[in-house]
């Protein structure tokens, strides 16, 4: 707990989530708030394809929800506000 607060352990980043090069593309998506069909169009997949992402992704941020998944992502620095079309 010392090391903790004392910032001598640092935040998981993204490459301690395993996230994939299509993740991370559907998880900047996602940050920008799309929809599965936008994001499923925008990367010529399927919906279905899209879901099971999401849910990977979901699994390996160990977040609940997209929405939960969108700002761990922004604060993780997963994904860079720059990316994302706000």
């Amino acid at each position: 707990m010392d090391q903790f607060s004392s910032g001598s352990v640092s935040a998981p980043t993204h490459a301690n989530y395993d996230l994939s090069e299509r993740e991370l593309e559907v998880l900047t998506l996602l940050a920008d708030g799309a929809a599965n069909a936008h994001i499923a169009k925008q990367l010529y997949l399927s919906e279905g394809t899209v879901r099971n992402i999401v849910s990977n992704i979901l699994l390996k941020l160990g977040v609940e929800d997209r929405t939960q998944a969108a700002v761990l992502a922004l604060k993780q620095g997963i994904v860079h506000k720059k990316n994302i079309k706000l």
